[in-house]
């Protein structure tokens, strides 16, 4: 139980290397499309290389159409960051990211029927006050929005934005919990994800790396820099590649445990090396999402502590 709450942490500080790589590539113009393609384009390289060919080609069909699938989320969340980031701030949306642990654990309570402990019931709660202050830090409102109509349209806009991203971004997950969980026949203690995590992991990467590749075609969107692109790509690439990894052996745990603990790691890495790194006020927002993030990883611990 410690280790893989250990590896849950360490998972949560490789995915909160994401999102500072997108906080560091929006001066640079390489936007969250690209450096999900650098991520796509890694994972699928490192993954590739350990799958065993000849049983990839004899895969069974849920093992081949899940990781397809969230390349569909994939692509959703990622058309709506660029349409998330046009209409307001970084920090709301990497926070509707990091807010996937409450559609797992929905999903984990009606699918796999796991239950949710009174301490995890209140992790829940903190948890989304954590998401709700870290979403506005550096809200600011624009000096040349004189138009209240247009700002509300803008503001409805911007929220049915985060609301995909929420529901794309957590496909991936939803269905790493799923593989983690469901066991190849009934009798049997091995897990899909056991049995052929090399094979879903590089599904999952590739697929990524193709529709990001589509979108950054279709938007035509090129970096200022390729060498800032494989700066920063590859930075994002390890960290979604380790986070990745070590969430897949943690997976069989409660998804109210394991996946909220790695939300709020991640948050936490990327509002502290906002204020360390890019100068960002330590506001009374961020001490707030800080304070309710700290508070959601006690209180998911403390049913098995007691």
């Amino acid at each position: 139980m410690i280790g893989a709450i250990l590896l849950t942490i360490i998972s949560g500080v490789g995915f909160g290397l994401i999102g500072i790589m997108f906080r560091l590539g929006q001066n640079r113009n390489v936007i969250p499309i690209h450096i999900s393609m650098c991520m796509g384009i890694a994972g699928a390289i490192f993954f590739g290389v350990q799958v065993n060919w000849e049983q990839f080609f004899h895969l069974p069909l849920l093992v081949v159409l899940l990781p397809i699938v969230s390349s569909f989320g994939n692509l959703a969340s990622m058309h709506f960051t660029k349409v998330s980031l046009s209409k307001g701030p970084l920090s709301p949306l990497w926070s509707a990211m990091n807010l996937t642990f409450l559609t797992v654990v929905i999903y984990s309570s009606i699918i796999f029927s796991e239950a949710i402990l009174p301490f995890q019931f209140a992790a829940l709660g903190t948890g989304i006050l954590c998401v709700v202050f870290a979403s506005n830090l550096g809200n600011k409102q624009k000096s040349d929005d004189k138009n209240p109509s247009r700002s509300m349209k803008d503001k409805l806009i911007y929220a049915g934005a985060l609301l995909i991203v929420l529901l794309g971004n957590s496909t991936a997950f939803i269905i790493i919990k799923d593989l983690g969980t469901r066991t190849i026949a009934h009798g049997i203690n091995t897990t899909y994800l056991i049995e052929f995590r090399s094979s879903i992991f590089f599904l999952m990467y590739l697929s990524m790396a193709l529709t990001c590749f589509v979108l950054v075609v279709i938007q035509k969107a090129k970096p200022n820099s390729i060498g800032d692109l494989i700066k920063i790509g590859s930075v994002a690439a390890f960290g979604s590649i380790v986070g990745m990894l070590l969430l897949g052996y943690a997976v069989a745990l409660p998804a109210a445990l394991i996946f909220t603990i790695n939300g709020m790691v991640s948050i936490l890495v990327g509002v502290t090396v906002s204020v360390i790194a890019f100068g960002e006020k330590r506001t009374k927002v961020w001490y707030g999402t800080v304070g309710f993030g700290i508070l959601t990883v006690i209180l998911i611990n403390l049913d098995q502590l007691l």
